[in-house]
């Protein structure tokens, strides 16, 4: 399992993700759809911000009980998700 998510993280969506550029909707479903057909246990949350705070995404990926990795995408205010 540990190898499984290894190799997904260092796959080019996953990479950019990690580094926080740019990332249209379609690549996030595609990220989404990489997890569940790994079988990889996930929490994705969306917040869709106001007149103080972005918009956020965060991704929990889980590779054990006791380690997981999470990934916050924020969305500067006023700025269209692509």
């Amino acid at each position: 399992m540990k190898n499984e998510v290894l190799e997904l993280l260092s796959s080019g969506l996953f990479k950019r993700i990690i580094a926080g550029e740019i990332i249209k909707i379609s690549e996030i479903n595609a990220a989404v759809a990489i997890l569940i057909k790994a079988d990889i246990a996930f929490d994705m949350f969306f917040a869709p911000g106001g007149p103080r705070v972005a918009k956020e995404l965060s991704l929990v990926i889980y590779i054990t009980p006791s380690v997981t990795i999470n990934i916050l995408i924020q969305f500067e205010a006023g700025s269209p998700v692509l």
